[in-house]
């Protein structure tokens, strides 16, 4: 969880700005020498921060979804910039696109948009695992 606070305290401090998040859940556990689980949440967007084998991870969901429907960092990433992305691990540049789009992100996570959002994430879903795996 240290790695997460630490990461958050670094680069994230303004998700409290306007106290427009809060922290709404987290998990710590021994496995893997201490993986980590942060949930924060606005009035639009829910975010988990993930610690996972020394690796950090954020994954993102609309707060209105029933149930569980995250989507990694570097998909969200790439439906607004249009550029693949190396790598899922969380880092400050994630942390800046995050703080420069964050309106945006929660307006296509929001319940106007949400459904095609959801689509174009699915098809970049599918779209990056035939880069990684090859096509089927």
């Amino acid at each position: 969880m240290t790695q997460i606070l630490v990461f958050v305290a670094t680069y994230m401090g303004f998700l409290w700005e306007g106290a427009r998040f809060r922290i709404v859940d987290s998990e710590v556990s021994t496995a893997n020498g201490g993986d980590a689980l942060m949930v924060v949440e606005s009035a639009a967007l829910r975010m988990r921060l993930i610690q996972d084998r020394g690796q950090l991870f954020l994954d993102l969901e609309p707060l209105m979804v029933g149930k569980s429907e995250w989507y990694s960092i570097d998909l969200v990433r790439r439906l607004f910039l249009g550029r693949r992305e190396e790598s899922a691990v969380l880092d400050g540049s994630y942390a800046e696109f995050v703080r420069d789009y964050l309106g945006e992100i929660e307006e296509r996570f929001g319940p106007k948009v949400w459904d095609s959002t959801r689509e174009d994430l699915r098809k970049l879903k599918i779209q990056r695992s035939k880069e990684m795996f090859g096509q089927r």
